[in-house]
């Protein structure tokens, strides 16, 4: 049997000035989890930061330009094909404005109570299972 590959991906939790947090909806044909909420994030390109990636990928999926403030959790997702390690850090940002990219088709900011409700992405269950 072959060992699955391992890749490394890198999440925002952002919160605005009230504290809520954003969150994004997958585009239903998207390719990974369809259809689902999850938060800003992708990989790291080759030889590229973890922070400089977040900021990049954010600011593809988002439009906007975020602070890092601390390291909010971690976990590991495992698909047919391949395992991810998630490194998830909270961010700050001083605007509310968001400009999809085609990978999403929905955003809102919420209340870690509101989380709850949302068809989450599986990655990101259990960091926002502690607001139920």
């Amino acid at each position: 049997m072959l060992e699955k590959l391992w890749y490394l991906a890198v999440s925002a939790v952002i919160r605005n000035r009230e504290g809520k947090v954003l969150l994004l909806k997958r585009s239903p044909d998207d390719e990974i989890n369809p259809g689902k909420w999850d938060l800003p994030g992708g990989k790291p390109d080759p030889g590229e930061t973890f922070d400089r990636a977040l900021r990049r990928e954010v600011y593809e999926e988002t439009g906007m330009h975020v602070v890092l403030t601390e390291v909010a959790g971690a976990g590991e997702l495992d698909l047919p094909d391949k395992r991810i390690a998630y490194l998830i850090l909270a961010c700050d940002v001083d605007t509310e404005e968001v400009r999809l990219s085609p990978e999403h088709d929905e955003y809102a900011w919420l209340a870690h109570g509101e989380i709850r409700d949302l068809d989450l992405a599986e990655q990101f269950v259990g960091l926002f299972a502690a607001f139920r």
